[in-house]
C-alpha cells in the first residue's frame, strides 16, 4: 500500500494532516463506507474537522480517480477505495441484498455505447437494481391496480 503522502504527492495534493488522515482511513476501510463514518473516526483525531470537508476531501479523491461514489439505495452515497478489483452492484429493491458484478460485465455494454453513440462511458462503480431471484415474484401495490380503477 502505498503511503498516503506519496500518494497525495504523486497526484499533486496538497498533503495537510487531515488529507493524510482522510486518505489512510479510506484505504484500510475493506468495502464500503460512507462519509458520516469517515467523519466519525477523523473527529477522535481531529474534533474540529467539519463533515463538509470530509465530503470535499472524499469528492477530490474521487476526481482523482483514487475512490468511486455510487447510491446503493441507502440515504447517503457509499464510497470505496479503487482496487484492482474493479466491481459494481445489483441491488434488490424488495430486500435489500447486494451481489457484485464484475466489471467485466459491463464491457460490451462500453463497446456498444461507443460504437452506436460515439460514447465513451464512465461506468466506475454502478449500482443496478432490480429482483433478486427470492423477491422476483413480490408485486408492488402499484403493480397491481389496473389505471383508471378506483
Amino acid at each position: 500500500m502505498t503511503t498516503a503522502a506519496a500518494l497525495l504527492r504523486r497526484h499533486h495534493l496538497r498533503v495537510t494532516p487531515q488529507r493524510l488522515l482522510l486518505v489512510d482511513l479510506a484505504q484500510r476501510i475493506q468495502g464500503h463506507f460512507s462519509a458520516e463514518h469517515l467523519h466519525q473516526q477523523m473527529i477522535t483525531v481531529y474534533p474540529s474537522i467539519s463533515l463538509v470537508s470530509v465530503y470535499r476531501g472524499l469528492e477530490t479523491l474521487r476526481e482523482e480517480g483514487l475512490v468511486t461514489r455510487t447510491i446503493l439505495g441507502d440515504v447517503a452515497a457509499s464510497y470505496e477505495w479503487v482496487s484492482d478489483c474493479r466491481h459494481h452492484h445489483l441491488v434488490c429493491t424488495i430486500c435489500g441484498a447486494h451481489q457484485d458484478l464484475n466489471d467485466h460485465e459491463l464491457d460490451d455494454l462500453r463497446r456498444r455505447l461507443h460504437a452506436t453513440y460515439h460514447f465513451h462511458a464512465a461506468l466506475d462503480h454502478m449500482a443496478i437494481f432490480g429482483r433478486c431471484d427470492a423477491c422476483a415474484h413480490v408485486l408492488p401495490a402499484a403493480a397491481s391496480e389496473s389505471p383508471g380503477e378506483a
